[in-house]
C-alpha cells in the first residue's frame, strides 16, 4: 500500500487524537491484545513508537545510510538489539512471545524503520485507534483498505515488543463497532 505524506501526517495525528468517525473507512481490522502491564502505560509506549517511526517517514531519505534512529524509543531500539541499551523486562517479555507465536526471532531496527518508507509499498495497515476490551485488554484498530488479506508482520512485532503476551486479529469489521469502544 502506498503511504503518501499527506497520508503519514493524519495517521501520526490519530496516535494522539481519536479521530472523526466521519473520516472512518467502510471497514477496519482489529487485533485483540492481551497485555501485563496497565493499559495506560501499553497505550504510551505503542503510541510513541508509531510517533516517532511515522514522523521520521515524513521527514527523511530512507536511503542514506547515517539515517537518524535516535528519536526511536530506546527500549524499542534495545528489544531490536540496536544500541547499547539494555531490553526493559516488558520488551524482552514481548520479544519471547513474539518467538513463540511466530518461530521468529526480533526484527533488526532498520528493517524495522524501513517499512514506513513512504516509496516503498510493502506495510498494509495505518494507525487508527487504541481502545479498551472488558477483560483489561486492548483492541488496536488499523486501516487496511478493507484487505482481508495485507503485510502486517511488522505489526505484529511492535504489538508484543511493546509489551502484548497474545496478539489475536486481524478481524475486519464495519467502524460501527470501533466508534462503540472508548479510546485508551
Amino acid at each position: 500500500m502506498l503511504h503518501e505524506i499527506g497520508d503519514l501526517q493524519l495517521e501520526r495525528s490519530r496516535t494522539s487524537e481519536r479521530p472523526d468517525f466521519s473520516s472512518a473507512p467502510p471497514v477496519l481490522a482489529h487485533f485483540d491484545l492481551a497485555i501485563e502491564v496497565p493499559a495506560a502505560e501499553y497505550s504510551i509506549r505503542l503510541r510513541s513508537a508509531v510517533s516517532a517511526v511515522l514522523t521520521l517517514a515524513m521527514s527523511e531519505e530512507f536511503e542514506d545510510d547515517d539515517f537518524p534512529v535516535d528519536t526511536i524509543p530506546a527500549w524499542f531500539s534495545a528489544v531490536c538489539h540496536e544500541g547499547d541499551g539494555l531490553v526493559e523486562d516488558f520488551a524482552r517479555m514481548g520479544s519471547l512471545s513474539y518467538a513463540e507465536k511466530t518461530g521468529r526471532g526480533p526484527w533488526a531496527l532498520r528493517s524495522w524503520l524501513y517499512r514506513f518508507d513512504p516509496e516503498v509499498e510493502v506495510r498494509g495497515w495505518s494507525w487508527w485507534d487504541l481502545t479498551s476490551l472488558p477483560n483489561g485488554g486492548l483492541r488496536l484498530w488499523a486501516d487496511t483498505w478493507g484487505e482481508p488479506s495485507f503485510a502486517w508482520e511488522d505489526l505484529r512485532w511492535l504489538l508484543y515488543a511493546c509489551g502484548a503476551r497474545e496478539v489475536e486479529g486481524p478481524i475486519l469489521r464495519r467502524p460501527e463497532v470501533w466508534a462503540a469502544e472508548e479510546s485508551v
